[in-house]
């Protein structure tokens, strides 16, 4: 159904670029039988989001047809890998199709070693032109800013600093972290994969410590109940 209405949004151009992993990801979505349960865990919906996107971006649909095609195959094909709500999966969708088209991200399959085990042919028509590409690990976009305040050195020659409390810092940044959290959750990312991000960037929690999964959990369910 949505491999359809994909099409009638594509000219006879585009349709020649319909290549057999995005015809599987678009009629199938990904399909959790290819992944066995020894293996590390599948590719998640932002991760199918952003390639289908880079397509898209790919063959030159523009920006706002993908957006309104890609959230609806989102909402209705790609909710079962997440217990995201609709209006969650609708603004992750819209921010990842925005990093896709406004960081101008190449579309990558990766041809039979494709992450997310669509099919392949090698009768597709960039089969040949995706062997001679370079692989390097794409980096995630990170959402998480580092805490670090930028001083002018000469400047500081002329003013008596005064250091602020502990407290203080630990509020500033407990505040900063909080919307970092915020966004990750947007984009999806696993609880996990959030704490480790803070901790990497130095972020502390409302008491100056590191942070951990169960604190996470209880900062998201005091959230929850403001």
């Amino acid at each position: 159904m949505y491999l359809n209405r994909l099409k009638e949004k594509l000219d006879e151009k585009k349709k020649k670029h319909l290549f057999p992993c995005i015809k599987d990801l678009v009629a199938n979505g990904l399909d959790l039988e290819r992944f066995p349960d020894d293996e590390k865990s599948p590719p998640s919906r932002q991760d199918i989001t952003q390639y289908v996107a880079s397509w898209c971006r790919y063959i030159g649909m523009d920006a706002d047809t993908c957006l309104e095609w890609m959230t609806e195959y989102c909402i209705n094909v790609l909710s079962v890998l997440s217990s995201s709500s609709n209006s969650r999966i609708r603004h992750s969708t819209k921010g990842n199709v925005k990093y896709i088209y406004n960081s101008a991200i190449d579309f990558e399959c990766r041809r039979e070693e494709n992450p997310f085990k669509a099919h392949c042919d090698s009768n597709c028509p960039v089969y040949e032109e995706m062997g001679h590409i370079k692989r390097e690990p794409r980096k995630m976009p990170e959402v998480v800013h580092s805490f670090k305040p930028v001083v002018d050195c000469e400047e500081c020659n002329e003013l008596t600093v005064v250091k602020p409390s502990a407290k203080a810092i630990y509020k500033e940044q407990f505040e900063e972290a909080i919307t970092v959290i915020k966004e990750c959750l947007d984009q999806d990312l696993s609880k996990k994969r959030i704490v480790t991000l803070l901790n990497k960037r130095d972020f502390k929690t409302r008491t100056g410590k590191k942070w951990s999964y169960s604190t996470l959990m209880n900062e998201l369910s005091w959230l929850r109940n403001e």
